[in-house]
């Protein structure tokens, strides 16, 4: 066996040297390949070229596909296939003169592949994440589906609104440029883009593979944004991480969570970017964004916990308490709601808080069981009074609320360190609001005078 083995390998040597030059070109195209999924993204050039693009300075490396398919200069819709390891695109984008191709980088070959339905030119395009299918968006609001097993298509849908009722095929058409991916959950993400405008949509899973009559996607970010140098967007890939890259013809730029737009740099070799793809598909893309979260102390001494936020393939809040602020414990969990709007909001009472400091914090778990946790609110609990039992938040920045729970009326007295009067403010039973926004940086006494001739001296900081 050892003697046979020993043979097939020399065999093998001596027709490497012979086609040496087939082979070290098909190595050099599938050593570019997915081998650093978490550094490199992949361009697509309206000329017909696939490039490895560095994710940290949108440095450019070398052509993929070498060996070129024919002349174009309409090239777009790119998307990577993980299953059989080909890139899928038009070769030629333009409605009326289309045609669709796979390119293998391990065999360095090509194919033509079935016309597609599409009537208007294609620039959003994608492979999904088990690379069965391919879907893609024409700029006359059409989306259609590439089945990659049968090399046949269906026009999906022509008719999209959003969460607000609001027109999205227009949108499709108006802002005609711009890109799609699909996540690890099957979700689809479109941006949509014109020279001064972009906006970012969701498609949920599991995506269409026939004819619907309309389609309902998610907002994300409002199709009037501006863009941030009046040039359209032009591609969008994940990391393996979540994060989202995208790109113009020139720049490459990172779309944080809080969907705000990052600059990573100008690629360097001009004229090598008209789309985007990679080999990555995430399970969580743009987790939760934290709007607003509270704590809240009540009359019968109970924690009214709340948040509002921006979710992403959530499943749920774990609400956790700790009395020292490093010690957790789990005391709730509440679901997602499935809002279909832009902020969800929750709330959790906790009917046992502990008699002292109460810390709160909410973690966010993932479909995938990632974790994102909130900031951390601190509420002091007197159980041995009715009387004011919290001042919060400390430090403030704009407004402190007063806990008063005794049955009378009174006053809350800010003084500043010099000890002179700089706010006086009428104090009802309940929760008290007071504006501390026009007080200079440092530390303040509120002095809380009741009717009954109860006096509470607090102390907090203004930032």
């Amino acid at each position: 066996m050892k003697t046979i083995l020993t043979k097939v390998l020399s065999n093998l040597s001596k027709i490497c040297a012979i086609s040496a030059a087939f082979i070290c070109s098909i190595n050099f195209a599938s050593a570019q390949v997915c081998t650093s999924p978490s550094t490199t993204i992949y361009s697509l050039s309206n000329a017909g070229g696939i490039y490895p693009v560095s994710v940290s300075n949108a440095n450019v490396g070398s052509i993929v596909n070498s060996t070129s398919y024919g002349s174009t200069a309409s090239a777009n819709g790119i998307g990577y296939n993980v299953l059989n390891g080909s890139f899928y695109y038009f070769q030629n984008a333009i409605s009326g003169t289309q045609q669709f191709i796979s390119y293998n980088p391990i065999t360095n070959t090509y194919a033509t592949l079935a016309p597609s339905p599409m009537t208007g030119t294609v620039n959003k395009g994608c492979v999904n994440f088990n690379g069965t299918g391919y879907y893609c968006l024409d700029n006359n609001g059409n989306l259609c589906y590439y089945n990659i097993l049968l090399n046949t298509w269906v026009l999906i849908c022509s008719n999209f609104t959003d969460q607000f009722s609001n027109n999205v095929t227009s949108i499709f058409t108006s802002q005609g440029s711009g890109d799609m991916a699909i996540d690890g959950l099957g979700n689809l993400w479109i941006v949509t883009s014109k020279a001064s405008n972009y906006g970012l949509y969701k498609l949920s899973a599991p995506l269409p593979t026939t004819s619907t009559a309309s389609i309902t996607v998610k907002q994300l970010i409002a199709p009037t944004t501006a863009t941030p140098t009046g040039v359209n967007f032009v591609g969008i890939a994940f990391d393996p991480t979540g994060n989202i890259y995208m790109a113009t013809n020139t720049d490459l730029y990172i779309l944080k969570s809080d969907l705000s737009l990052s600059h990573l740099g100008v690629f360097s070799v001009a004229g090598t970017c008209g789309d985007l793809t990679s080999c990555n598909y995430p399970f969580s893309v743009l987790p939760v964004i934290w709007q607003r979260f509270s704590a809240v102390l009540q009359q019968n001494n109970t924690v009214a916990v709340q948040w509002q936020v921006s979710q992403q393939n959530t499943k749920g809040y774990y609400v956790e308490q700790s009395i020292d602020g490093s010690n957790w414990k789990q005391i709730g969990f509440v679901e997602n709601n499935n809002s279909t709007s832009n902020s969800a909001d929750y709330s959790f009472i906790d009917n046992n808080p502990a008699a002292g400091k109460n810390y709160y914090r909410i973690c966010e778990v993932d479909m995938d069981g990632t974790e994102t946790y909130s900031e951390i609110k601190m509420i002091n609990v007197d159980n041995n009074n009715n009387n004011v039992t919290s001042i919060w938040p400390n430090p403030a920045k704009d407004v402190i609320h007063v806990q008063n729970s005794n049955n009378v009326s009174g006053f809350a007295l800010i003084y500043n360190q010099s000890g002179a009067l700089v706010s006086e403010n009428k104090l009802q039973n309940g929760v008290n609001n007071i504006n501390v926004n026009n007080l200079s940086f440092g530390i303040y006494i509120v002095k809380v005078s009741l009717a009954d001739g109860e006096s509470y001296n607090k102390k907090f900081i203004k930032q």
